[in-house]
């Protein structure tokens, strides 16, 4: 098991023109995802080798105190936490586990490195999962995506790790040219990024199993004599590594003492660990096999026994296939022929095991054979392993051919680099010419830019004018089409002395010079309180009463918390769609006629809705005596598109049929959407 290791595009283009001058290759940064000063993590990656229990039972504590459980902070906790059931050798609860980590990064819109960290890391836990329990195509797999992940982190240690896991893997599946090809390339990467030496312990320990696995003895030494020197800073995992891998390589070559002191040193590592149990029957599975060779048979049967009972628990396919090598070489080694012929028959087979394991048990069948005069099988075996000999040769050839091509591709890599040096040095004398043409061209932008800003400035301020010219001739024409105020007022007054007030001729008289003079008054303004525009509409609906008596049904309702007096709107707002109701909507209605007007606040709004249950709005009726012109609303709409221009959130107008119309009677609702605190001061041209 590894460790983890138009005006504003012109604007725009300027922007963009100015950036590129300057523009420069972007160097990646190596980001730490280790969450700085969370001392629970620390604490928990410090005992996960020497006490993984512990550091389960602190991280659950922490996770469920932490009050965001969606976040990659919480994951980090997370992935650490599924690492202790693989160094307690619980691997049945790896992969549900880290399906978690999976779905919560389904669920980004985007993936960010501490994205992709987070799935490395998980893919990194399933692969160990499959490596230990030595379903290798499963782990080559997983190592593979995380090393695919872990290029998009843009951490050094994360692509280490990756091609660290890989390296095992292959050398472990007998593929030795290709490990050895992934520890030369981690070699590589170290070199370039200087990195500690306490990190390169699992390259020295890969490279030394690696060359054991190629018989190359001298190599694997020196390899493994670089790792044992940090030996001091080694985690229990990474001594109990090492010692296994180191004395696996005095078994190759037949130095068992020295073997077996390794074996023994790393099972007193992990002896006192009750969570190291898997790594404490590897260790006795060396120990018995060590005995075996030097024929220490009770001793062999001691550790065996205890391994083979332990790897047949956990279904460890891999290991149980050594163990019952070992248990039927033993049968022989006693000349107990019937006990290792009932081994033979019991003796499981695994497609997956490694070559190192096959290679041991066809050398005991050789010898299982030769015991029982089968000298034709015999021969069969070793002829079998002498071509695994000569493929291991060959294997060494394709090596050192891998190694001379890595060499030569690495300082192919660095004539390139210093190439591209060369060439970048050109650029950057290029770019500083460049840099003044493109200051020329931005000034030259900038002044059409301007020119373009200024002359919109001025028609704008144009068609400001116009408008305001517009408004002005419309008021003035409906100024024209009054025949002599102040006489009309004058003459009615004379006649409404004649009438006494409490006859019916003398109220509607009443109302019709109130709403002539209303009507003079506030037209003048461009705006007026609520009160005034109410106050208005209710005496010109007291006079249109008179005509269609009680057929005719208004309703005014006013929010209570709307204060009438101070409130304003544009002059005429209520009273132009009212006058078109009683004109177009309900004057040919049979029946009841009904109009409603409501003024409410909505979301900081005011809404002012007139609706009527008439014929429905139009501005041509086919009668002569009811023609409109539409020169209310048009006012109306002009007034109000002018001072939108000078407010950020603008008066809308809604018309649409009620919402208790009828097909023959559709109705009419006008509707007025006022902001509140709306300023109803002209723009002044910009």
């Amino acid at each position: 098991m590894k460790k983890e290791y138009p005006l504003y595009t012109i604007a725009i283009f300027l922007f963009s023109a100015i950036l590129s001058c300057n523009k420069q290759v972007p160097v990646t940064q190596e980001i730490n995802f280790a969450p700085k000063g969370d001392t629970v993590y620390e604490q928990a990656q410090k005992a996960i080798y020497s006490d993984a229990l512990f550091a389960r039972q602190i991280l659950e504590e922490a996770m469920q105190t932490r009050p965001v459980q969606d976040s990659v902070d919480w994951y980090i906790l997370y992935n650490l936490y599924v690492k202790t059931f693989l160094t307690t050798s619980e691997f049945d609860t790896i992969l549900p586990l880290c399906r978690k980590v999976e779905q919560f990064c389904a669920r980004q819109k985007i993936l960010t490195p501490y994205h992709y960290y987070l799935l490395a890391d998980a893919s990194n836990n399933i692969g160990n999962r499959y490596a230990i329990t030595s379903m290798n195509d499963s782990a080559l797999k997983y190592f593979k995506q995380m090393l695919s992940y872990g290029r998009q982190t843009h951490n050094s240690e994360v692509l280490l790790t990756g091609y660290t896991n890989l390296a095992d893997v292959y050398v472990r599946s007998g593929r030795y040219d290709q490990g050895a090809w992934y520890y030369r390339q981690i070699l590589y990467i170290a070199d370039s990024i200087d990195l500690p030496e306490p990190e390169l312990i699992n390259i020295y320990t890969g490279l030394g199993q690696t060359y054991s696995e190629l018989r190359d003895f001298d190599l694997s030494h020196y390899y493994f004599n670089l790792a044992y020197k940090l030996f001091d800073q080694m985690d229990i995992n990474r001594k109990f590594v090492y010692c296994t891998n180191h004395g696996n390589v005095y078994f190759f070559e037949k130095k068992y003492p020295e073997a077996l002191d390794l074996f023994k040193k790393g099972y007193e590592l992990v002896k006192p660990s009750p969570e190291y149990v898997y790594a404490q029957n590897v260790c006795m599975l060396n120990i018995g096999a060590i005995y075996l060779l030097m024929g220490q048979l009770d001793s062999a049967q001691y550790y065996l026994d205890q391994s083979y009972s332990y790897f047949e628990k956990i279904g460890n396919s891999s290991a149980l296939y050594h163990a019952q090598t070992q248990i039927f070489e033993l049968a022989l080694r006693k000349g107990n022929i019937a006990d290792a012929t009932k081994q033979l028959h019991s003796m499981t087979d695994n497609l997956q095991a490694e070559p190192t394991l096959v290679d041991i048990r066809k050398k005991f069948l050789q010898h299982y054979y030769e015991e029982t005069g089968d000298y034709r099988k015999a021969y069969q075996y070793l002829k079998e392993n002498m071509q695994m000999d000569d493929s291991i040769r060959n294997d060494r050839i394709r090596m050192r051919v891998a190694e001379t091509d890595l060499r030569y591709k690495q300082d192919t890599t660095l004539m390139k680099q210093r190439l591209f040096i060369q060439k970048q040095q050109s650029d950057m004398r290029s770019l500083e010419l460049s840099v003044y043409i493109w200051i020329l061209v931005c000034v030259i932008l900038l002044t059409i830019a301007a020119f373009i800003y200024f002359y919109q400035k001025k028609q704008r301020a144009f068609l400001l004018a116009e408008t305001r010219n517009k408004i002005i001739s419309l008021r003035m024409e409906n100024i024209r089409n009054r025949v002599s105020p102040h006489f009309i007022f004058n003459t009615l007054n004379r006649v409404i002395s004649h009438y006494s007030q409490s006859d019916s001729s003398y109220k509607e008289l009443y109302n019709l010079i109130k709403i002539m003079r209303l009507n003079l008054r506030l037209t003048e303004k461009l705006c007026i309180t609520l009160a005034e525009e109410i106050d208005f509409v209710r005496t010109y609906l007291d006079l249109e009463q008179e005509r269609f008596g009680s057929s005719l049904q208004t309703e005014i309702r006013i929010d209570p918390q709307i204060n009438a007096d101070q409130f304003e709107l544009p002059s005429m707002m209520i009273q132009i769609p009212v006058e078109n109701a009683i004109k177009h909507g309900l004057r040919d209605k049979e029946g009841e006629k009904r109009l409603s007007i409501t003024v409410f606040r909505q979301d900081g709004n005011i809404i002012i809705s007139i609706e009527d249950n008439g014929t429905g709005f139009r501005l041509q009726t086919g009668c002569p005596a009811m023609q409109s012109t539409g020169t209310g609303l048009k006012v109306l709409n002009q007034t109000i598109e002018l001072l939108n221009a000078g407010n950020s959130v603008p008066i809308t107008i809604l018309i649409k049929k009620s919402s208790q119309g009828t097909d023959e009677n559709p109705g009419c609702l006008v509707q007025f959407t006022l902001p509140e605190g709306y300023s109803y001061t002209l723009p002044e041209g910009k």
